[in-house]
């Protein structure tokens, strides 16, 4: 956010040469710098207000990534040109013979809005074209459900879990097996999708509301994967209490595992779907409405 603020000042320095620090040195991140150069194209009138060499004004790029060995060889860096820079010379001189100036102001568009106009809402956005995003973080931060919980799937999710896998990363003891079905390594999307005893859990959970569908298969890695596809085929009308429901599920999972780690407790689905049900009519009570419509505060449940 603060690189997007610190770009208006570029842009109004752009566009409004007139502004009383216009020219000075402006404070600004280098990532500011190298997306506003990226971002605006120019549209040249009497050229006062457009540099030659590194505006986006011809062809909609800028004379330095159009001609480099030229730009290299430019009086103030000296050399002569090369044979590729000789070529890039007369490609550039072909581009510029019919280009003529007119009386006209400079014209300068931020292309990340239709208008043209700059924006720091869209210079924030821009920042993040290309990154990876967390999917599922409208289903997880906009459900009931008490925060430590939001909190463990969200990092369960981007595999922030001391499960063996991270613990084996940072040299520390871990267990050689899952603790809850002991056949394969343990890691935070086994855990709660893949393994055997977590699809017996969602079974046990899934089946009595018609769901049983739903429950991961053996192949399923992801945990975030397998929520996103239940939830579309979840009726509009439940996918609130759906989400609080992987969740809950999630967290009872987690709980669960946890026992059998460091309690010593025996693995057992029966025991973990009683600590749902416990879980459930508690989160009820404290206003999770999603789950209640779900029929999980039904005591034949």
């Amino acid at each position: 956010m603060g690189w997007a603020l610190q770009m208006r000042w570029i842009w109004f320095e752009k566009t409004n040469p007139n502004r009383p620090w216009a020219g000075l040195e402006i404070p600004v991140h280098p990532n500011t710098t190298a997306l506003f150069a990226i971002s605006v194209v120019t549209i040249v009138g009497n050229g006062e207000n457009t540099l030659f060499w590194t505006d986006r004004w011809l062809q909609g790029t800028r004379l330095e990534d159009l001609a480099p060995s030229v730009f290299q060889a430019i009086p103030a860096r000296g050399g002569a040109l090369s044979l590729r820079g000789l070529v890039e010379y007369l490609e550039l001189w072909d581009a510029l013979t019919d280009f003529q100036l007119n009386n006209s102001v400079d014209q300068h568009h931020w292309k990340f809005e239709t208008s043209g106009t700059f924006s720091s809402q869209s210079a924030y956005r821009a920042f993040f074209i290309g990154s990876i995003q967390f999917e599922p973080w409208k289903y997880l931060w906009k459900s009931w459900a008490p925060n430590k919980c939001k909190i463990f799937v969200w990092l369960a999710i981007r595999n922030r879990c001391w499960t063996a896998d991270w613990l084996q990363k940072r040299g520390l003891p871990y267990p050689v097996r899952c603790p809850l079905c002991d056949q394969e390594d343990e890691t935070a999307q086994h855990i709660l999708t893949s393994c055997v005893f977590a699809r017996q859990f969602w079974l046990g959970i899934l089946q009595p509301m018609d769901l049983s569908s739903l429950v991961p298969t053996r192949q399923a890695k992801s945990f975030a994967e397998w929520w996103r596809k239940s939830w579309r085929k979840v009726p509009k009308q439940n996918r609130k209490g759906f989400n609080s429901l992987v969740i809950l599920g999630a967290w009872t999972l987690w709980k669960h595992r946890n026992s059998c780690i460091f309690d010593g407790s025996a693995p057992s689905v029966q025991v973990a779907l009683q600590a749902f049900k416990d879980y459930s009519h508690s989160w009820i009570a404290c206003g999770a409405k999603g789950l209640a419509a779900l029929g999980l505060g039904r005591a034949s449940y």
